[in-house]
């Protein structure tokens, strides 16, 4: 499989860089201008008012979010409980919730444990497709200001997916302090809360994959953003001026830039090759998905912690955008599994 973009690809990725310069200022800007330019509708089936594209075109727009640390809610409204329902619900939930969640009119997020499967969520069927909900998820992405939250519960004869609206009574959400100023996180808590229950009658089977799916995505955030770190540091490291010369003709600079380059480039191939994730059967997608996640994780983090040295005393400073780059690295690392969580799924895959 090609581990690299097509020409529609390169494309996409050159229309989303341009519109990032330009827009985004704003959180409001930003996602007006995203769901205009049908970057929401990608990775949706047409018939559920989607574009019908792959998840590599996916990443590819996750890629260019990492770039500039955007705090538009893509990622959990589109990646997390949008490729979830996609993944995972009936027919009949995916043609009531997905056409707005592709629309960019109502955003969602993903009440979830990690792996999905392990959720502290209980839920009770009433009938007619509903659920009584129970429990408290921490570190729920944006879910304070999501309008839908796609809860993974625990029932009585196995597992569900239910869809409830964020200000059913009984739905309690409070924000949290994080590391990261520009990814929300919060505490989801349910108290009787009344939901619709969209799950299919393979749920077990499909939750995997929509989880690999949004690793995908989430790594193809951490080697934009470990490019930007890149790019950043190569272009201070050529106009900044010591003993009478540019900092990056020292040998010491010159190093650290190489082994962020060397650590970036094999993370790109490896979110490259997890994103290829069509035909795949699921347990090889897993796989794929956790290694690209470990390498984006760990040249993220390098490139961060890397770039704040090269830049010096600036690189330390509030009004430097790196602190935001460090404190993203340091929350998408720990945001689905640590990296020896992922470590442990690799191996059982060889072993």
């Amino acid at each position: 499989m090609a581990l690299e973009l097509t020409h529609e690809q390169e494309q996409l990725r050159d229309s989303v860089r341009a519109f990032l310069t330009k827009n985004a200022d704003t959180e409001q800007a930003l996602w007006e201008g995203l769901t205009g330019l049908g970057l929401t509708e990608i990775p949706f089936p047409e018939r559920f008012g989607g574009a019908g594209c792959t998840l590599k075109d996916t990443s590819v727009v996750m890629h260019e979010l990492g770039r500039t640390i955007s705090n538009a809610p893509f990622f959990s409204s589109v990646c997390l409980a949008g490729l979830t329902l996609s993944a995972c619900s009936s027919d009949t939930g995916r043609a009531t919730h997905l056409p707005a969640i592709a629309a960019g009119e109502r955003t969602a997020t993903l009440v979830a444990g990690y792996p999905y499967s392990d959720t502290p969520i209980t839920a009770t069927a009433t009938g007619n497709s509903q659920l009584i909900l129970r429990g408290t998820q921490e570190f729920v992405v944006d879910g304070a200001n999501a309008d839908l939250l796609v809860v993974v519960a625990r029932g009585e004869k196995g597992l569900e997916l239910a869809v409830i609206d964020g200000t059913t009574p009984g739905v309690v959400r409070t924000p949290l302090e994080s590391l990261d100023t520009t990814r929300p996180l919060t505490r989801i808590e349910f108290f009787d809360a009344h939901a619709q229950a969209v799950g299919n009658p393979n749920l077990a089977a499909t939750l995997p994959r929509a989880q690999a799916s949004a690793l995908v995505a989430l790594a193809s955030e951490q080697v934009g953003a470990a490019e930007a770190c890149l790019e950043m540091s190569v272009e201070y490291a050529k106009n900044r001026e010591q003993f009478g010369r540019p900092i990056g003709s020292f040998q010491s600079i010159k190093h650290r830039l190489t082994d962020i380059l060397v650590a970036l480039e094999l993370a790109h191939a490896a979110v490259l090759d997890a994103a290829n994730a069509d035909d795949r059967p699921t347990d090889e997608l897993a796989t794929a998905a956790s290694i690209a996640h470990v390498l984006a994780s760990e040249a993220f983090t390098f490139a961060a912690e890397e770039s704040i040295q090269i830049h010096g005393g600036i690189g330390f400073t509030w009004e430097h955008p790196l602190h935001r780059y460090f404190r993203r690295a340091k929350s998408d690392s720990l945001l689905f599994g640590s990296t020896e969580t992922h470590h442990e799924v690799i191996a059982a895959s060889v072993i």
